[in-house]
Order: structure tokens, then C-alpha cells, then sequence
């Protein structure tokens, strides 16, 4: 599993915490059920709102998995709610308000439909690391790298994509994305993966997120100009030794909090 944050892109504004925690539902639709699905979040948005404006929670996203995709993938949807840190993750009564604004009937008519139209495949949780750039909008992409650490190397790894923050930086500004975060796994789960972080990078368009991934856009210039007496390849070549990529997908924001 992964988070998208951003998951895991996480297209929030980061100043509003230090290390808020990211928690991500995998959604697995059921047969025929997308439609009805997607009617149930809009109502599951009403009540992220709710708990955006008692500060609960800094954001709520929803994001349909672009690639891979079908019958035979463990799920379709994730959903992911941003804390600010653990007391507001426990705390009590933050549905309250959002409940309230709610009929009995479409409080129930909701939930009961919740039951029938999707299964929640797994929840796990994140840790904000780091992060540059703006806010993705429903309609845009995160290319997920999932990224698994050799043994003893999380601290090495961390400061190596460190940095690389104004190399992205310059890139956004060339309108080549629009943000990179990175989310580490808040407890070793492995839920799904063997991935340990999360590196995403957004983008305003499919066109734009394929030629990234395809390598006809990348960092090599920008790299040159901000490190004009270093070489991309030597970079290149210690993430290689401090990590392995799991695996890559895509995912497009549905939606999210007002």
C-alpha cells in the first residue's frame, strides 16, 4: 500500500505543521459501484470540512489510482486525512459538528451505502518528512516512488533527497511539476509492499507526469545550474546504494477539503 500523499503526495500546506501524520483507507470498489461510490464522497467530504474547520484536521483527499488499474489490482481509491500530530487524532467528538449538519436519514442512507458499494482493503499511517511546491487541484496527478531503504540508511537517504529541494524548486518554477514530498512510514506495517517511504512528485497534467516518467523531462538540467560543479550521475549513484524503488504508480486527486 501507499500513501498519496499525496498521498503519498500530501498537496497541503505544510507550514500548518511540523511532522503532521498522514492516514490513508485503500479503497477497493465492488462491482458497478464507482457511481454511487463517488455520490457517498461527497458526503464524506461534508464531513472532512467539518472536522477542517474544528482543526482536526489539516486536509482530506481523495484519489483514484490512474496506473496500474482493473479487476485483479488490491484497490482503486485512498483516501487520506492529514493531523496535525496525535492529540487530534484521538481526539473525541470531532465528527460532531459535520453529523449535525446531516438528516437521520442521509446519515443513515450514507452509511448504509458506505457498506454496500466499497471495502476498505487497509489503513496505514505516514509521517510528513518533507516537501516543496503547491497545492495539486482535483484533475491533476502524483506519480507515487515507492521506495524501500537499505538496512541503516533512513537518515543518509533523508539528507540526500534533501538536498535536492532547490534542484525541484527550480523545476517547478520551469513549470516542469508542481510539487515533491516525502512521507515515511509510521510504523514498519508493510502492508501491501515492502516500501518504507514515500516520494511523490505532482503535475498539472497526464502529459505532463508521462514525460516525466518516461524521462523526456527530468532534473538534469536544473541540477547543472543549481550544482554547476557537481554531476547528476554521481547523485544518482548514491541513491542507488542507499535505496531500492519498490515500484511507481500514478494516482489522480478526485477531490479534497475546502
Amino acid at each position: 500500500m501507499v500513501v498519496l500523499l499525496s498521498a503519498f503526495s500530501a498537496d497541503y500546506n505544510v507550514c500548518a505543521a511540523q511532522n503532521p501524520y498522514g492516514e490513508v483507507n485503500f479503497v477497493k470498489i465492488k462491482p458497478n459501484m464507482n457511481e454511487s461510490f463517488l455520490i457517498d464522497m461527497k458526503t464524506s467530504k461534508r464531513l472532512a470540512n467539518a472536522r477542517k474547520a474544528n482543526k482536526t484536521i489539516n486536509s482530506w483527499q481523495l484519489y483514484r489510482r490512474t496506473y496500474p488499474r482493473g479487476m485483479n489490482v488490491d484497490y482503486d481509491y485512498a483516501t487520506l486525512s492529514v493531523f496535525p500530530s496525535g492529540v487530534e487524532m484521538k481526539a473525541e467528538g470531532t465528527w460532531d459538528s459535520g453529523v449535525r449538519e446531516l438528516s437521520v436519514k442521509e446519515i443513515s442512507d450514507f452509511l448504509t451505502s458506505l457498506g454496500n458499494v466499497r471495502t476498505i482493503v487497509s489503513t496505514d499511517l505516514y509521517t510528513f518528512r518533507m516537501g516543496v511546491g503547491t497545492n495539486i487541484v482535483p484533475g491533476e496527478y502524483v506519480q507515487l516512488n515507492l521506495i524501500k531503504t537499505k538496512p541503516g540508511n533512513d537518515e543518509a537517504y533523508e539528507k540526500l533527497l534533501e538536498s535536492m529541494k532547490p534542484v525541484v524548486e527550480e523545476c517547478i518554477k520551469n513549470g516542469e511539476l508542481k510539487g515533491f514530498n516525502v512521507w515515511k512510514r509510521t510504523y514498519q506495517t508493510n502492508v501491501g509492499t515492502e516500501n518504507n517511504y514515500t516520494v511523490s512528485f505532482s503535475f498539472s497534467t497526464m502529459d505532463q507526469a508521462l514525460s516525466w516518467a518516461s524521462g523526456k523531462t527530468n532534473l538534469k538540467d536544473e541540477y547543472k545550474k543549481i550544482f554547476p560543479k557537481e554531476d547528476i550521475s554521481v547523485y544518482n549513484a548514491k541513491l542507488r546504494e542507499l535505496r531500492d524503488v519498490v515500484s511507481q504508480e500514478l494516482w489522480e486527486l478526485v477531490d479534497v477539503t475546502d
